[in-house]
């Protein structure tokens, strides 16, 4: 070849440029913990600036802030728009303190070294036995469960939604019972019908030792709304809190029901 010049390359056929060794999900966790942060800076106290407590809001004006920090603002106003703040204004906002406890889990997840079994695979470029960095207790339970072939959670239990549901939509808990094994009852069952004395499953996943094991059919109602429908624990038939049906879900346990 004449000269010292390089043979030049056609136009779309320039060679790849070698592969990076970077995991490819990297980015992806990069991104994940960038969009995490982003969400905490919503999830601020308008006064203390740190991640809220017990988050209350103001009726009047809907700033949010940790319960300690405006105690000292009922008969004054907001400290950020000034606007009048009563006591009776004050609503707890349970659904904003259920997200903050989820990014906090979240939070856990991507920073944890010795739990994240995803950042462990990017770390040594292969796959990791998932068993030795899943969530302990209610998710292990559930692959346990599944693995063993076991009826699911809510296998032989009945449930009824009754009133409004805000907090938790009943569409949700709906597809929870669904996803569960359960089946959703259209109307209220009666202890002493003989509809409800027709039904003869048994709640797998009941305590063998607890009375519970004799209930298959739950009036759920929600317990985070000034609704308090009479109490009925009778036969086959409980009534039980919404509260209790997510603790069961995130455990994966039938949990026992308060006398």
């Amino acid at each position: 070849m004449p000269g010292n010049r390089l043979p030049r390359v056609r136009s779309g056929n320039e060679p790849h440029p070698a592969p990076s060794m970077e995991p490819a999900g990297r980015g992806a966790w990069a991104h994940s913990r960038a969009a995490l942060a982003r969400l905490e800076k919503l999830l601020r106290c308008s006064r203390c600036t740190d991640i809220l407590r017990e988050p209350v809001c103001l009726g009047g004006c809907e700033h949010i802030f940790c319960s300690n920090c405006i105690s000292d603002c009922f008969g004054s106003g907001c400290p950020v728009c000034y606007t009048p703040a009563w006591i009776q204004d004050v609503k707890i906002n349970r659904q904003l303190d259920s997200m903050i406890q989820l990014c906090s889990k979240l939070r856990n997840l991507l920073h944890d070294a010795d739990s994240s079994g995803v950042k462990a695979c990017l770390q040594r470029k292969k796959c990791e036995q998932e068993e030795k960095y899943e969530i302990p207790e209610g998710p292990r339970r559930s692959r346990l469960n599944r693995e063993q072939l076991l009826p699911k959670l809510f296998d032989g239990c009945y449930f009824y939604f009754g009133g409004t549901f805000k907090h938790h939509p009943k569409d949700n808990l709906i597809k929870l019972v669904t996803a569960a094994g359960g089946q959703i009852l259209s109307r209220k069952p009666k202890p002493d019908s003989d509809v409800t004395q027709t039904i003869n499953t048994v709640a797998y996943h009941a305590k063998p030792d607890s009375d519970q094991r004799f209930c298959t059919q739950y009036i759920i109602y929600e317990d985070l709304s000034n609704h308090r429908p009479e109490r009925v624990r009778q036969g086959k038939v409980w009534m039980a809190p919404s509260s209790w049906f997510i603790d069961c879900v995130m455990s994966f346990e039938l949990l026992p029901l308060d006398s």
